[in-house]
């Protein structure tokens, strides 16, 4: 009897459905061109390892690092539910943008990011679209990259023909930016969205500075490449996973330069807007 027993308590435990027996799966980040394929807690490459091990311990909770083939891949995998973040580039989250979004972009140096900028024209110039801007003389007030290649780069990105540009002036501010294209010497004055408001606002608010005028264009460059989590992905863990990698640089330098080079370049993470890899969209 005490055998017979034994065996009924054996084939009770076998049993149970396998999901008891089944350790957690995790937080998921699916990263293509790592050293091994599939899921492990103990990726071979030292940086990876450390990376997971960062995550895990902020996350608390066990993470997993999945290596796949090519960014195709990976975003086929977080589009069955596979993943939970995403390294992907911007031709490889196209296919994912209806059901993912980016939270993160690389920084490509310590000044330039994804600068919002807009292109102010006089209204009288029918010029009100990126489209419309072909053929325009643009004003600058600055040749930093932040006031200069990062607007024209969204520009482009939107649809604006800036091959067609003709030769740029550049003045020393934006006041002096809309006194030159009110006098006729440009066709759009490019200037960051700041300095935009610290155009027209004004000290009064009965004053009309910029009435004449209007944006052609608001917007930043597309990202070329960033952290994709699902749109489903519960609201506080999305800021969580986002509050975690932006100081990454400085707290796990060797975790910062592991991801940059996944993610094509960058010393640091900047935090993005939903539509940030998706070509022409505010």
């Amino acid at each position: 009897m005490i055998r017979a027993f034994g065996i009924t308590l054996i084939l009770l435990a076998l049993m149970q459905p396998a999901t008891a027996q089944t350790p957690p799966a995790g937080f998921r980040i699916g990263i293509a061109g790592l050293a091994e394929s599939g899921c492990s807690a103990t990726p071979s490459d030292a940086a990876a390892a450390a990376y997971r091990k960062h995550l895990e311990g902020r996350l608390g909770k066990p993470v997993v690092l999945c290596g796949y083939e090519d960014g195709k891949a990976v975003a086929t995998a977080l589009q069955d539910g596979q993943l939970d973040l995403a390294v992907l580039d911007q031709p490889s989250f196209e296919p994912v943008s209806k059901i993912a979004r980016p939270i993160l972009a690389p920084r490509a140096d310590a000044i330039t990011g994804r600068v919002l900028a807009v292109a102010l024209t006089l209204k009288t110039s029918g010029r009100d679209t990126p489209v419309k801007l072909a053929g325009s003389r643009p004003i600058f007030i600055s040749k930093l990259a932040a006031s200069h290649s990062v607007p024209l780069q969204g520009l482009a990105d939107f649809g604006a023909d800036t091959k067609s540009f003709k030769p740029e002036i550049f003045v020393a501010d934006e006041q002096a930016g809309l006194a030159a294209l009110r006098a006729g010497q440009g066709d759009a004055l490019i200037i960051t969205a700041g300095a935009r408001q610290r155009l027209c606002r004004g000290d009064d608010p009965k004053v009309v500075v910029c009435g004449d005028v209007v944006e052609a264009w608001r917007g930043r460059p597309t990202a070329l490449a960033g952290l994709v989590v699902r749109n489903d992905l519960p609201e506080a863990d999305r800021y969580q996973v986002v509050g975690i990698h932006l100081p990454l640089h400085q707290e796990l330098p060797e975790a910062m330069t592991f991801l940059a080079a996944k993610l094509g370049g960058g010393i640091t993470l900047d935090p993005t807007e939903a539509t940030a890899m998706q070509k022409g969209a505010r």
